[in-house]
């Protein structure tokens, strides 16, 4: 039988009003020479049923039931019965463009590229659409150092950057040469024991990787679920953070991106934080709770492990204060910041 150009893989986890958008939107491709290997990680609602369905429907469809594990197993589950030349990632409650595939096998094939990354655009329940990307033009790396370099602005900007990141992580935004993962036995961790798998996956295919490109063209679509982020309070963030942190500050001196390399994962760092800290801070529950809360990470000791070996007076100014508030314990003054 012949083999597909690509295999798309899809973790199904309790989307079931967002699916069916998800799955006409990759069977409509322009390009049917496709997989498509749909992931049922125990989804509780109607997602198994809807899986089995497609697949009576469509040859080209794969249906994986198996127990829940979370989203980067799941994906696991997936690359290892895939059969394409390139392997693709979509999130169950998303979907991308009919020429998606058309055009990136075009490019990836003629140019023998091992990956290539496109940009992605957020749609909001209400109809509004914000694009994401910081690229202006299609770019090609071709030697260590300059996918070093991509690797460096995936992980994390210089201190006086604006944004905390100039190439996005997701690897729902990438097409992969499975060759690739196959030969280096490339997998994603699971995101309950550390957070941004993503970007784990993106490190490790990244090491091996030869000749890459990024394009600023959008295909994928991103929905922003708003209640989901108002009503989760996630008070082990900043502790999942630190873990992350360790672990690839180990990771990149494995991989020797020196001392650079360890800068940006600082960064990383601080930008998930504040963001862990935002969000805790907007959320319903009591003022007591948060400034408990903020007491208690604020006391943590890798502030001032931190503060000892990044230059933390070049952020934004924003961003510089609320790294100091947070290192000198300024609890008050940095709640209100947060709720700015």
């Amino acid at each position: 039988m012949k083999e597909p150009k690509i295999s798309i893989i899809v973790p199904i986890y309790k989307v079931e009003a967002y699916l069916d958008l998800c799955l006409q939107s990759i069977l409509n491709q322009t390009l049917k020479d496709i997989e498509v290997i749909l992931v049922d990680d125990e989804s509780p609602d109607n997602c198994p049923r809807i899986c089995d369905e497609y697949a009576k429907k469509d040859s080209r469809i794969k249906v994986i039931h198996k127990k829940n594990e979370g989203l980067g197993l799941a994906r696991n589950s997936g690359i290892k019965e895939a059969h394409g030349k390139y392997i693709s990632f979509i999130d169950s409650d998303d979907y991308i463009d009919e020429c998606t595939y058309s055009e990136l096998l075009e490019e990836a094939d003629s140019k023998q590229l091992d990956a290539i990354y496109f940009a992605y655009e957020r749609f909001f329940p209400n109809g509004n659409t914000s694009g994401h990307c910081n690229i202006n033009n299609f770019e090609y790396f071709t030697d260590s150092l300059e996918i070093r370099r991509f690797l460096l602005d995936m992980i994390g900007t210089s201190p006086n950057e604006k944004k905390d990141r100039k190439i996005q992580v997701s690897s729902c935004c990438a097409l992969y040469k499975k060759e690739i993962i196959d030969n280096y036995k490339i997998l994603f961790h699971s995101e309950r024991e550390l957070i941004s798998e993503d970007l784990i996956f993106n490190i490790d295919f990244l090491y091996h990787a030869k000749h890459i490109a990024i394009t600023p063209k959008t295909f994928y679509h991103y929905r922003i679920n708003q209640q989901s982020l108002t009503r989760i309070v996630r008070f082990d963030r900043i502790e999942k953070n630190k873990i992350l942190y360790l672990y690839l500050k180990n990771k990149l001196k494995e991989i020797n991106l020196g001392e650079e390399a360890n800068l940006r994962n600082i960064r990383l760092f601080i930008g998930y934080s504040r963001f862990a800290i935002r969000q805790v801070c907007k959320s319903n529950i009591s003022l007591i709770q948060k400034k408990r809360w903020l007491s208690k990470i604020c006391q943590d000791y890798i502030w001032k492990e931190i503060a000892q070996q990044y230059p933390y007076k070049k952020l934004p100014l924003k961003y510089k204060l609320f790294f100091y508030l947070t290192f000198k314990q300024h609890i008050n003054l940095l709640f209100l910041l947060a709720r700015l």
